[in-house]
């Protein structure tokens, strides 16, 4: 990916975000492994990011700001999964623990923003998505992940580093 084809995304994306970039929580997010070599951090920009990009594609205008932030935060678990292991399995367990997390340390989600963070594995959540930003969070989702198994989000890193450069000035 190009910065300069992307500026107008990474402007718009840390309007949208930029606060919860410069949390320590969510930068701690580098330290736990997502799929395979990709940490959670970097997976959870890539997939918000894919978001905004998928609201502006089908024209999603209200809402849009909400959706992202939330995108951003969808895997804010804050365990390493491939060795802390609990009582579910984490394909269940994670969204929950994310909710709990985002509301003991970052503040109240929205109606929206909770069902989007409980069923971004849907079909394999329990709860089904029930608004536009979830289901693009779920696609988002299941694109990205695929992305990274196949070593190939590795194109998203200048603007993750873009993103993360500005995010911290």
């Amino acid at each position: 990916m190009n910065i300069q084809t992307e500026k107008s995304y990474i402007d718009t994306f840390l309007d949208y975000t930029a606060d919860l970039l410069r949390e320590p929580l969510v930068q701690g997010m580098t330290r736990y492994h997502h799929h395979r070599t990709i940490d959670t951090h970097y997976h959870s920009v890539f997939v918000s990011y894919r978001v905004l990009k998928l609201c502006h594609a089908f024209g999603v205008t209200q809402d849009c700001r909400e959706i992202v932030r939330a995108a951003l935060l969808h895997d804010f678990y804050l365990y390493e999964w491939y060795t802390e292991k609990h009582d579910e399995n984490h394909i269940y367990y994670h969204p929950k623990a994310s909710v709990r997390n985002i509301e003991a340390h970052l503040g109240a989600l929205s109606p929206m923003q909770r069902n989007m963070i409980l069923s971004h594995m849907f079909p394999m959540a329990v709860e089904p998505p029930r608004s536009v930003g979830a289901w693009l969070l779920t696609v988002a989702d299941k694109q990205c992940a695929s992305e990274d198994y196949m070593h190939i989000s590795a194109r998203f890193r200048p603007v993750y580093t873009e993103i993360n450069r500005r995010a911290t000035l």
